[in-house]
């Protein structure tokens, strides 16, 4: 529900945008707004998830998934019943606000948690589903928009899902490697194991394997700077990294912006006059393929899903950058541009958008993935906004083509750092991955090796 949300906040930026400026929309007589004041209520949700993010590294270690998931539900609908109901630009920026804010908090937080709870060979499939939900999500606004309008969409898309998020979340107990890590009663973890993964499973097993893998120097309270200056060892700097370069290929390889920027680019190349008919045909292409993905996203290994991204999109991005730079002696082709766009998103729905999902709930380090997660996504959407902001910019100045051209770049930037730098998690446990980086790292208690999977040290 919180990632069926966020597609939805997300499209709901183009919607309202559409039916408040265009005549044959169904504007709303009741709401005078100036195009600037639009644009805000257009964006500034991105401000709010930002904020989110930073709040989320203090909120998350504190209380947990579960209880921000249930401290945060309430505030979304909040947020979504201001913007219905809204009769100024006030309001209903304060409600996009909301929405974004408390999102922000619950996000980071959401993935992590399905990566500790999950069993390793199911890991991909239940990280997937996050992203088959934002997908639904977007579909979903768009088909509602064109038949309820956008108040009524607001009150169908935040009311609902959030009351069965909040209902839910009450019979869900947190992640045993969430308690283990802030100092809760091992009985508690075990109670959580068993809930999850069966009366059956190996629970004391589990938990040394957890206690180990956070090493005897964790620290249960510390401060966020203290997270970070922690990231001057190698095996908490490497994964870290690793998440920051894959979210730069992610929101500079084209597909977010293709995707953002859709009804536009239909109308522009000749596609169905009706945007918000092709923006839900698109979105059902994405569901489609995220769907595909998550099927065989446990057959194939994460960095051959990349790989494959990096070549299909470069090829579509080329093509689609060619098409503009001949668009005069292409006119009667614009077939290739629309073929060519659909290709780029659904490479990035079938392949980097998974996979950073799925690497996100895996490689960020046990000790301390909570308030990290928060960083990583503060990352996203400061690199997100930045794309959108200078999108504009960038056509005016290097044209169409060269926008494309340089996604093109992206791509193959993304197909050698798969090829090079992205290492193998699939089937493996979140302990044995956390070894795959503690590898060859000397300690002041003496140089560590890898044990049964588990690191340890030498006396």
């Amino acid at each position: 529900m919180t990632h069926f949300n966020l597609g939805a906040s997300l499209a709901f930026g183009g919607v309202f945008t559409e039916q408040l400026i265009s005549e044959d929309a169904g504007k709303d007589a009741d709401l005078t707004l100036t195009p600037s004041q639009i644009s805000w209520i257009a964006s500034v949700f991105n401000i709010g998830t930002m904020a989110g993010f930073i709040t989320s590294s203090y909120v998350n270690p504190a209380l947990g998934t579960i209880r921000s998931l249930q401290f945060c539900s309430p505030l979304v609908a909040a947020g979504w019943m201001l913007t219905a109901f809204g009769g100024s630009f006030w309001v209903i920026l304060a409600g996009r606000v909301l929405v974004g804010g408390s999102l922000g908090v619950c996000l980071g937080p959401m993935v992590t948690h399905v990566g500790e709870i999950s069993s390793a060979n199911v890991r991909g499939y239940l990280t997937t589903s996050l992203i088959v939900s934002n997908c639904f999500g977007t579909t979903c606004t768009y088909l509602f928009a064109w038949l309820l309008g956008w108040r009524h969409l607001c009150l169908v898309i935040g009311i609902g899902p959030m009351a069965l998020q909040f209902l839910t979340s009450l019979m869900l107990p947190r992640s045993a490697r969430w308690l283990i890590a802030k100092g809760h009663p091992l009985e508690e973890a075990e109670r959580s194991l068993r809930f999850y993964h069966g009366h059956d499973y190996d629970v004391d097993k589990e938990i040394e394997e957890i206690k180990q893998s956070l090493g005897d120097n964790h620290k249960q309270d510390a401060t966020l700077l203290q997270v970070l200056c922690l990231l001057k060892h190698r095996h908490n700097l490497i994964p870290f990294s690793l998440i920051l370069a894959l979210n730069v290929c992610f929101v500079f390889s084209g597909g977010l912006t293709a995707t953002s920027f859709a009804p536009v680019v239909f109308k522009d190349v000749g596609g169905f006059m009706n945007p918000y008919l092709s923006s839900t045909l698109l979105g059902v292409v994405r569901t489609i393929t995220v769907v595909f993905c998550s099927i065989v996203i446990e057959r194939v290994e994460r960095k051959t899903l990349l790989m494959i991204n990096g070549v299909v999109g470069a090829a579509a991005c080329l093509v689609c950058g060619c098409y503009f730079y001949y668009s005069e002696q292409l006119a009667d082709y614009s077939w290739i541009a629309l073929v060519s766009i659909l290709v780029i998103v659904c490479s990035m729905s079938g392949g980097i958008s998974p996979v950073l999902t799925v690497l996100f709930s895996e490689v960020l380090p046990n000790a301390i993935r909570a308030e990290l997660g928060g960083v990583s996504l503060l990352f996203f959407g400061a690199a997100n906004f930045v794309m959108m902001y200078s999108f504009p910019l960038a056509v005016s100045s290097l044209g169409m083509y060269g926008v494309f051209w340089f996604f093109t770049a992206m791509h193959v930037f993304m197909f050698i750092f798969a090829t090079f730098c992205v290492p193998d998690t699939k089937g493996k446990s979140i302990e044995e991955i956390q070894c795959m980086f503690m590898k060859n790292i000397n300690t002041a208690s003496g140089p560590l090796h890898v044990e049964h999977g588990l690191p340890v040290l030498e006396t």
